[in-house]
């Protein structure tokens, strides 16, 4: 009889243990859930910054948290283990094969992007071979312990680029003042009326087809200042603004502040600065075009240069005789800047480059496979659209470049030394700048605040700076 009552009280005792465990769990993520509610309560949620501050440190604690929980609430942890990890090491061989062959993490991702992925597929390694015999609260644990595992690398990747800022940019906040055109006409018959300019721009998303181009771009995204809807309705001159890859029109405005660094100028000279325009370059998110016209991609050199500035000054009223459009960008839009200004100098008086290559380069690939790919195979006319090539082939009077790079971004830095020595020797007036800075938006930011003042300038529609973040000189003649 004794027997069998300690038998019974073992047994009993073995899922008591778990079940408290398993609370534990349940309380540890409910407590969690609990404070990072209360903190965007008291924090208001829509600027609260995910890539610095506490939040990054407050995911990294309470994933490592419901991950040992998770682990140490095994049922049965040497057959789970022994199950389990094999499941997981075949789930990272079958995820970063995958990566390789899709391309679709930068070569400079972060180290802690692979370790989290790793992390991920072992759990989920454990998660199936203890799945059959589980309770549905361990299954839960488990589950959460992978998706929390999966948001941590996510993470990490966007604390490097800052894709994505706060959390409004998380979900789905493009731009400040976004306005469909519904209410941008209503705010022009308002202005129309009162002859009062509104004390903010206004962002749109804008279709602009690649018509008979075998191109079929994103929308593209425009900004507008407050001058642009006063009753004279003046022309303004434009900048065209070219994202990287992987990217899309937006990252200027939901990333870069793209609007609200134009609108601060704006607000500096009466309402006025230049019109923004943001095309889509690539196609797609992954794509890399170069900006050039292709038979992999299309004309996109003839959309980004007749296309798009017909449509600004159809629609828009803008200024876009020879003179009257800059063109800047950052990444691979850098480089496609500094090209298409080489190779249309007439329409691009000034241009800016943030952290471009100095040469077009396709996918992370060699020269030999980005002409193959991008210019038929053709060494010539990868030349023409090649900017060292054609800075020591030509000479540009009266161009303008700003080249920017920041200092821990050591082979854009190199590009822009490169390119703003043969840029000056070239006949165009130069500035260049390294100042601290990573490739990532937190940088690009800076950047088009820098260089913004300059542009304008060159555009002739406000007066030159008093000072420049920059060292200029001008090219020789």
């Amino acid at each position: 009889m004794s027997t069998q009552t300690f038998t019974t009280n073992q047994y009993t005792t073995g899922p008591s243990r778990t079940r408290r465990w398993v609370l534990a769990v349940v309380a540890a993520v409910a407590v969690a859930v609990v404070a990072l509610a209360l903190a965007l309560g008291l924090w208001n949620a829509g600027s609260t910054s995910i890539v610095s501050g506490w939040f990054p440190v407050f995911l990294f604690w309470v994933t490592v948290a419901v991950c040992l929980i998770a682990v140490v609430i095994r049922r049965d942890v040497l057959k789970e283990f022994a199950i389990g990890i094999p499941i997981g090491i075949i789930f990272v061989v079958l995820l970063f094969v995958g990566l390789h062959l899709t391309q679709a993490i930068p070569t400079d991702a972060p180290r802690s992007l692979y370790v989290w992925l790793c992390v991920a597929c072992l759990l989920a390694g454990l998660v199936l071979a203890g799945w059959h015999r589980a309770h549905w609260p361990r299954r839960i644990a488990g589950l959460a312990a992978v998706v929390l595992t999966v948001v941590s690398a996510g993470s990490a990747v966007n604390q490097k680029f800052v894709y994505y800022p706060t959390f409004d940019r998380l979900f789905g906040q493009n731009a400040n003042h976004f306005l469909d055109n519904a209410e941008l006409t209503s705010l022009r018959k308002q202005v129309a009326k009162t002859g009062r300019l509104p004390d903010h721009g206004a962002t749109l998303s804008v279709p602009i087809p690649g018509t008979n181009l075998r191109f079929t771009p994103r929308p593209a995204f425009v900004w507008v200042p407050p001058a642009w809807f006063g009753r004279n309705e003046p022309q303004l001159p434009v900048i065209e603004l070219l994202h990287g890859t992987p990217g899309d029109p937006s990252d200027w405005t939901r990333a870069s502040y793209a609007d609200a660094t134009a609108l601060a100028f704006a607000e500096q000279h009466n309402g006025v600065a230049p019109i923004l325009v943001m095309p889509d370059i690539n196609g797609s998110f992954s794509a890399d075009s170069e900006c050039v016209d292709s038979a992999a991609y299309g004309d996109v050199e003839t959309y980004l240069t007749k296309t798009v500035p017909e449509f600004m000054q159809k629609k828009f009223n803008a200024k876009t005789t020879p003179g009257s459009i800059a063109i800047a960008g950052l990444s691979e839009g850098g480089l496609c800047a500094t090209m298409l200004a080489l190779r249309h100098p007439k329409e691009y008086p000034a241009f800016a480059n943030f952290s471009g290559d100095a040469s077009p380069t396709y996918q992370y690939v060699g020269k030999q496979q980005t002409i193959q790919v991008l210019f038929g195979g053709s060494a010539a006319d990868y030349n023409a659209h090649n900017p060292p090539y054609l800075l020591t082939q030509q000479h540009f009077a009266g161009m303008a470049g700003w080249f920017e790079a920041g200092a821990q971004d050591s082979g854009s830095v190199q590009a822009a030394q490169t390119l703003q020595g043969l840029a000056s020797k070239a006949g165009i007036d130069t500035c260049i700048a390294t100042p601290p800075g990573a490739h990532n938006f937190d940088f690009w930011t800076r950047a088009f605040q820098d260089s913004l003042p300059w542009l304008s300038w060159k555009l002739k529609l406000t007066p030159e700076p008093q000072s420049v973040p920059a060292r200029c000189v001008p090219g020789k003649s």
